[in-house]
């Protein structure tokens, strides 16, 4: 895992295309403490191997039970990540990058689809951005925000699953 200026930088080997993952710097923190992620991956066996797509879509599915969520996979949560973006205003060739699309037309839907349910963001998310002048790092602090009581209960749950893994 690499860092640039304010965001991680994680690649994906899909499409033999490089990719960087915007994060916040928390996030970043807690990944780089985890020793398996330094190259790249953050869902691995238990020899240090990738594990493939479709069992990581089995990981994610088991923390989201023992968390109480709704099962969701990561592809999903990538249009979740597309989505919220897009509501909170991120330039669309801006997300067209970090989602990877090569057309912006694709982009484009994520950004239609925020338009039409456009609502005020909340006042504690829209205070942590408050006195952030770079549009990126702005941006991640929302969408930090956001997430911030879903990934505390996320990282609970995954904390649960390695136990009852291991």
């Amino acid at each position: 895992m690499n860092r640039q200026t304010c965001n991680g930088d994680t690649t994906t080997p899909r499409g033999r295309t490089r990719r960087v993952v915007p994060m916040t710097s928390a996030l970043y923190d807690v990944l780089r403490r985890m020793e398996t992620i330094r190259e790249g991956y953050v869902v691995r066996n238990f020899d240090g191997t990738p594990k493939p797509d479709g069992e990581t879509d089995h990981v994610i599915a088991r923390i989201c039970r023992r968390a109480g969520l709704p099962v969701r996979y990561w592809h999903t949560l990538r249009h979740a990540f597309g989505t919220h973006a897009a509501l909170f205003g991120v330039n669309p060739w801006r997300l067209q990058t970090w989602l990877g699309h090569k057309r912006i037309d694709e982009t484009m839907l994520y950004v239609h689809v925020a338009e039409a349910h456009r609502r005020d963001i909340p006042d504690h998310i829209l205070e942590v951005a408050r006195g952030i002048e770079d549009p990126d790092r702005r941006i991640l602090a929302m969408l930090g925000a956001r997430g911030k009581t879903m990934a505390k209960t996320v990282v609970a749950a995954s904390e649960v699953v390695t136990e009852s893994v291991a």
